[in-house]
């Protein structure tokens, strides 16, 4: 259901890839923030929106996301990842379903 959500509000360049667990990263060539961040939200808020039935009732699943920005220099992809797992954790850490800019990207 979740992959249903991310190729939904994805563009055909974008990639999408599952790191591990509940992990997922996805990588938005010449983007701008608010495109990144208007993506992530579509995504999350569409997946809270949906009811998962079990035998043992109804589950309600929310996303918790961060994302960063390399940099014209060209900041390295490991080092891009990193901080949009530090954000990430910012909006786990800060009460859960919701979108996280890094603080990378705020201060740049």
């Amino acid at each position: 259901m979740f992959g249903r959500e991310l190729a939904g509000n994805l563009r055909p360049a974008d990639v999408a890839a599952r790191m591990g667990g509940e992990e997922f990263a996805l990588v938005l060539k010449r983007t701008l923030p608010e495109t990144v961040e208007a993506t992530a939200e579509a995504i999350r808020a569409a997946f809270a929106a949906h009811r998962i039935e079990t035998e043992t009732g109804s589950l309600i699943c929310t996303v918790s996301a961060g994302f960063a920005f390399g940099t014209k220099e060209g900041l390295g992809f490991d080092k891009v990842l990193n901080a949009a797992d530090k954000a990430l954790y910012d909006a786990k850490r800060g009460g859960r379903n919701r979108v996280t800019a890094s603080a990378f990207r705020r201060a740049g």
